[in-house]
């Protein structure tokens, strides 16, 4: 039977975020999310982990939203100090690749000292481009951590996770798990990346995608869904593998 993991990515981004995804978790069949080291939210995030030891934690590895934790930072960020907010390869040919190593580093470092970091992903798929496949090496060396897939290019490690990256924006739908079975029973193993959550300001000023959050956590917290996984799949997480 197909085993998935069921990733809500931004945890830490907003403390409405949090919930979303403590709710999605508890309620729903979330079993895994990925913190965001950076972001201002990220301890509220870590309180409410303690009390939910069993869902899965990794780290989501950002680039693309916010500030960086070093203070030092020169070429990874904007006249005001934050984060560029589209990573491309081209972008990434002028930023200093030991510079986005510290920084990765850093925020995963700061999660560990929180809690046990059970894989890697990134904000905006930014690990899959090509032109930080350099950085991204030397950190799985380093860490020796799974990672979720979606790579642009062939990456020989043997604890990368395939994602599916599908349940998004106008794909979101109550029938999504029915239409696309499949298409996932076609993986052993695989990786749904989500972003249930609650709505606040700070959510609202800082990504476009917010208000479709809420029919995420809807749709991941139905009795309907629930019982249609239950029957056909195997929830997991990075954790259990």
């Amino acid at each position: 039977m197909t085993k998935l993991i069921i990733n809500a990515d931004d945890f830490g981004l907003s403390e409405a975020v949090n919930y979303g995804i403590i709710s999605a978790y508890k309620s729903g069949v979330v079993t895994s999310t990925s913190a965001m080291a950076n972001m201002p939210s990220l301890e509220h995030a870590m309180d409410l982990l303690k009390e939910n030891k069993d869902l899965g934690c990794g780290v989501h590895m950002t680039l693309s939203c916010y500030k960086p934790l070093l203070s030092n930072s020169k070429t990874i960020v904007d006249d005001n100090g934050y984060f560029i907010r589209r990573i491309t390869n081209e972008v990434i040919k002028n930023m200093d690749l030991d510079e986005i190593y510290n920084e990765l580093c850093a925020q995963i470092e700061k999660v560990k000292s929180k809690t046990v970091i059970t894989h890697l992903d990134s904000h905006h798929h930014v690990h899959t481009l090509e032109n930080l496949r350099p950085v991204i090496e030397k950190i799985l060396k380093r860490y020796n951590l799974p990672i979720r897939g979606g790579f642009e290019y062939d990456f020989n490690y043997s604890k990368i996770i395939p994602l599916v990256d599908s349940f998004y924006g106008d794909n979101v739908s109550e029938d999504y798990f029915v239409k696309k079975i499949n298409y996932l029973k076609e993986y052993e193993i695989a990786d749904i990346m989500c972003h249930p959550a609650y709505i606040d300001d700070f959510l609202m000023k800082t990504t476009s995608y917010s208000m479709a959050r809420i029919k995420e956590h809807k749709i991941l917290t139905s009795k309907d869904t629930k019982a249609f996984i239950q029957d056909n799949f195997l929830l997991t997480n990075y954790e259990d593998l």
